[in-house]
């Protein structure tokens, strides 16, 4: 019996011994990959324009529009549903967001804010495709 116990306890170390690895931690830092937008979330704001985003959570594809103070289109996206339009840079001043889509029995809207630098605003379609709350944020 003293000898079964013995035999126990050698084949839980071999067990444990066999399932550790050795790698540096050079190579596991080299394996991880950071995307271009966790990157950006790091780096903090110097003067940089504003920027907008459109998430299609809807049914249907809309059109988003960014429009300056002078009535100027500045970027244009077709957004198809469950789509997201990528982050869309402009200057700052009073900019209007238009969110069209030419599907019956949908609204459009129209969003109008004063953009500074440094903010972003994410606009949101919603399953009912109805425009929410825009989120605006500053970045640092």
């Amino acid at each position: 019996m003293n000898n079964l116990l013995k035999f126990s306890a050698f084949l839980c170390l071999i067990f444990i011994a066999s399932s550790c690895t050795t790698e540096s931690l050079d190579d596991s830092y080299n394996q991880s990959t950071t995307t271009p937008e966790v990157a950006q979330a790091y780096q903090s704001c110097s003067n940089q324009n504003p920027q907008s985003k459109l998430v299609n959570n809807g049914s249907v594809n809309f059109t988003f529009k960014i429009i300056d103070s002078n009535s100027n289109i500045i970027q244009e996206q077709d957004i198809i549903p469950g789509g997201s339009s990528s982050w869309l840079t402009f200057n700052d001043g009073e900019t209007t967001f238009s969110i069209e889509s030419a599907s019956t029995g949908v609204s459009d809207s129209k969003v109008v804010l004063d953009m500074n630098t440094c903010t972003e605003v994410e606009i949101i379609v919603n399953s009912s495709n109805s425009v929410e709350v825009p989120i605006v944020q500053t970045v640092n």
